[in-house]
């Protein structure tokens, strides 16, 4: 059973780690200490900034944590652009990359440090970002999606070490060019694979293709209501003639050519119709 002091709080977590810092590391040892010493510091006055607070800073790792998504993911586009403009300054092997996840969860406050699946979510998502990337959750999404002047790509659900869920994950496009999904589809229908919205984009039709393709349907109705008219025309002569020669002082053929003269008439509305749309 839990303690009944522990405190638990709702938080939005920041991790971030340095992609192939061990490779860093093993090629100029002191010049990555320095470089991730100089990026450090500038990551934690940025977080300050945003109103964020450091928790942890061991290894090539950095953990933060925000009282709103909107800082936190404000903070880490500041962090990602800052990087960037210092890593052109350096060779390419020696550029120094960060990946980012950030979730919004519940965490286990002990003392100054937070604990907690909140915390592990943020670090899994932190994996799945690209370098220089930001990865965030669902529950992250859902508080900044119209917040914030930026795209936001369904990554699908991604299986997770020690996770017994697949997570929901978003990148965020913090570069011009990048293409922007707001959010696929409305919930929950939004969590399609990726390989949807690919085929979607192949199959979409071009203006062209749909003209073509109304001007086809219309030539169909066409011969289809030609058709019924020369058919109707045909059967109601064949009625005429039987009735004249069965004559017995009564007119009986015109009640089926009305009833099939009405249906007639309403195909020639919708035939008149798909023509002549309204502007």
């Amino acid at each position: 059973m839990e303690d009944k002091k522990t405190k638990r709080k709702l938080a939005a977590i920041f991790s971030a780690d340095v992609k192939d810092y061990t490779r860093l590391m093993q090629d100029d040892e002191a010049g990555t200490v320095a470089t991730i010493t100089n990026y450090r510091d500038l990551m934690s006055t940025l977080i300050l900034q945003h109103h964020g607070r450091v928790v942890d800073s061991t290894g090539d790792n950095i953990l933060a944590e925000f009282s709103s998504v909107v800082d936190a993911v404000q903070g880490a586009v500041a962090i990602q652009r800052e990087l960037k403009a210092r890593n052109a300054q350096l060779s390419d092997h020696r550029k120094m990359e960060f990946r980012i996840g950030i979730n919004l969860g519940d965490v286990i406050i002990e003392g100054s440090r937070i604990y907690g699946d909140g915390v592990n979510i943020a670090a899994r998502l932190e994996a799945l970002s690209d370098a220089g990337g930001i990865c965030i959750s669902r529950t992250a999404f859902d508080q900044i999606e119209d917040k914030l002047p930026l795209g936001y790509e369904y990554m699908g659900e991604q299986a997770a070490k020690n996770m017994q869920k697949p997570l929901r994950a978003y990148k965020v496009n913090i570069w011009p060019g990048e293409k922007k999904i707001d959010d696929p589809m409305p919930a929950p229908k939004k969590d399609r694979h990726p390989k949807y919205f690919s085929f979607m984009k192949k199959h979409k039709k071009t203006d062209q293709q749909i003209k073509a393709a109304k001007a086809k349907k219309q030539i169909r109705s066409r011969r289809r209501f030609n058709y019924h008219l020369k058919t109707y025309l045909g059967i109601i002569g064949f009625l005429l003639i039987i009735n004249i020669l069965s004559y017995s002082g009564a007119i009986w053929f015109h009640w089926p050519a009305l009833c099939w003269g009405v249906v007639l008439f309403l195909h020639w509305l919708k035939f008149s119709a798909s023509h002549h749309p309204e502007e």
